[in-house]
């Protein structure tokens, strides 16, 4: 086996999958389970169609006809909003299309119509994280130009988005705003909504037994909260998950006694930041084989006592291992948790080899 290696526990992560679903069951919704995470490996698709999930999730379309080609019997939901340059491969791979833009629900009805293929829509709406979706005020106007669309495009449903641009989270203030825009939706199309989407892990997990929700909404889309037992909105573990999830494996190629504050004149380092270091005398220190070009070392937790992250350059990963009860050598693996922008970095880079359950993956595609 290669290091750096990203180990991925399966089975933790469909005993947190399954606990969603029971818990989003008890209040009324479904759970779209979103895999771009860990960039949608099959492995994770396949254990995800056992665990109740409505649809699984992706943002990008060779994910989802990657993880189809399978044969997995279960609905495919395309959550970025699509390009117009996809639109014929989102009807042919997706079941379910998140999108925001008149224009592109046309273009969507008018390739249904050609292809004699159903395809459903979820509207996007805005309520005020400022990323994708219809403002508010807009619901009268757009249903009355998707009234005028091919019915094999379905529009199933609004959904919202919270925190990923703007940090802003979901309230009952901006559910109920996403509930009205839904009911002038089935009022001028005369007919009930299947999807209200209330978002994804960030609150909605922490806060589901606390009355967060309008009765209207019956579907949220997780990724995190299973993946990693978290809400980064927060900072918080989730008490009722598990976050013993993922790990990143790494192997130390130097280790020795060296001083904390850089000596001689100092500039900028190699990604443009200026870096101050306190002078904490000489410490031992290693070198990880690992480097930013691999992992977001932000949101990296050491699981090994008394390891500590001072920086990294592209390649290389330095750590502080004076307080280690034992004295780790070259050659030693050492151990960390990773935040959700470290998951994802992990996830996409081809120097580090996948592992789930003990099985190597190739590159986890």
């Amino acid at each position: 086996m290669g290091y750096p290696a990203m180990r991925v526990h399966l089975d933790v992560i469909e005993k947190n999958m399954r606990d969603i679903v029971a818990k989003c069951k008890g209040h009324g919704m479904s759970v779209w389970g979103v895999t771009k995470g860990l960039s949608a490996p099959c492995e994770l698709a396949k254990i995800l169609a056992e665990t109740g999930v409505a649809a699984i999730a992706d943002s990008r379309l060779s994910n989802i006809m990657r993880m189809k080609s399978t044969g997995l019997d279960i609905p495919f939901a395309l959550i970025r909003i699509p390009m117009r340059s996809e639109l014929k491969e989102a009807i042919e791979y997706a079941d379910y299309s998140l999108v925001s833009d008149i224009g592109t629900l046309a273009e969507m009805a008018s390739l249904c119509a050609a292809a004699g293929k159903k395809h459903k829509a979820v509207l996007m709406v805005d309520v005020g994280d400022l990323r994708e979706g219809f403002l508010p005020d807009q619901a009268e106007c757009v249903a009355e130009e998707i009234g005028k669309l091919n019915p094999l495009l379905e529009i199933a449903g609004v959904g919202a988005n919270f925190a990923c641009a703007s940090g802003v989270l979901p309230t009952a203030v901006n559910l109920g705003t996403l509930v009205r825009f839904g009911k002038t939706i089935e009022s001028m199309l005369g007919r009930k909504l299947e999807i209200y989407s209330g978002g994804a892990t960030t609150r909605s997990l922490a806060e589901i037994d606390g009355g967060l929700f309008p009765k209207e909404i019956n579907n949220l889309r997780i990724g995190e909260g299973y993946l990693l037992g978290t809400d980064s909105s927060s900072g918080a573990e989730l008490p009722w998950l598990n976050n013993a999830t993922i790990e990143l494996e790494a192997e130390l190629a130097e280790v020795r006694m060296k001083p904390t504050k850089p000596v001689g004149e100092t500039g900028r380092d190699a990604f443009g930041n200026v870096v101050s270091f306190e002078d904490r005398g000489t410490r031992l220190r290693g070198i990880l084989a690992v480097g930013r070009q691999d992992v977001n070392i932000d949101s990296l937790i050491p699981l090994d006592e008394g390891v500590r992250i001072i920086t990294a350059s592209s390649d290389h990963l330095l750590v502080d291992l004076e307080d280690c009860p034992k004295k780790p050598a070259v050659g030693d693996i050492l151990r960390f948790r990773p935040g959700y922008a470290a998951m994802l970095s992990l996830s996409t880079s081809p120097y580090v080899t996948k592992i789930f359950d003990g099985h190597e993956a190739d590159g986890g595609k």
